[in-house]
């Protein structure tokens, strides 16, 4: 009986183990609302991450015409920072929620 017990409670422990680990990029499960405030990232509580996907941000942004495009991050304001190339000239650019795509900084 404590030798079942002791299988039971070692697998049960390699198990937790496994399903319970720390979270990465890879299996990160979007949620909303979320408590998004850490420091240094400008999120507040309560903000409200949209579902927009890194494939949805890259194709507007080759549709505004920029090639090359390497998405950076998406800000908890919903805005998706890449940077691409247009007209030969690269640098960083911006996709706001509402779909509108232009060079960072305007």
């Amino acid at each position: 009986m404590r030798a079942t017990f002791r299988t039971i409670a070692l697998s049960a422990g390699m198990i937790a183990g496994i399903t319970i680990g720390p979270a990465t990029a890879e299996n990160a499960l979007p949620t909303a609302p979320t408590d998004l405030s850490q420091p240094g990232n400008n999120c507040v509580n309560g903000e409200i991450i949209d579902g927009s996907t890194a494939e949805q941000a890259v194709t507007r942004f080759q549709a505004a015409g920029y090639s090359d495009v390497k998405i950076v991050r998406k800000g908890c304001d919903n805005f998706w920072h890449a940077t691409g190339t247009k007209g030969g000239q690269s640098g960083n650019i911006l996709l706001s929620p509402d779909g509108a795509v232009m060079p960072e900084g305007e």
